[in-house]
């Protein structure tokens, strides 16, 4: 393999690692969170920046146990507990399902969005 000029080639055991498991745990906890009837996406363009759109899961990892702190958007009126209860359920059932791994906890906040205004076409 050519070197390009300037650069050095790094051997593989001194290179950095990626952690492709919890990354893809992440994705796996946010797409359960949209399962649940009356969790939404919410994106905003600050958001993107950011990358605080919901769902938006965060994970603590320690050998075979996580735990789990989702945000989700839910349409207003909406009934809030029982939207964070049912994504709490979704997510202990399919974290371990799908990874092997046991759920220690499921911490769940809602961020209420404003229902959409109908469209009342043009003037």
């Amino acid at each position: 393999m050519a070197e390009l000029p300037g650069s050095t080639l790094v051997r593989a055991e001194e290179r950095g690692t990626l952690d492709v498991r919890t990354r893809a745990l992440t994705h796996l906890v946010e797409r359960a969170a949209l399962e649940v009837a009356g969790s939404v996406r919410h994106r905003t363009t600050l958001g993107k920046v950011r990358g605080s759109d919901l769902p938006h899961a965060s994970l603590d990892v320690h050998g075979h146990d996580v735990r789990v702190t989702v945000d989700i958007a839910c349409r207003w009126p909406a009934d809030l507990s029982a939207v964070t209860a049912d994504v709490r359920d979704r997510v202990r059932e399919r974290v371990p399902a799908l990874s092997g791994l046991t759920v220690t906890s499921v911490d769940v906040t809602a961020h209420t969005v404003a229902a959409a205004e109908p469209d009342r076409g043009r003037a």
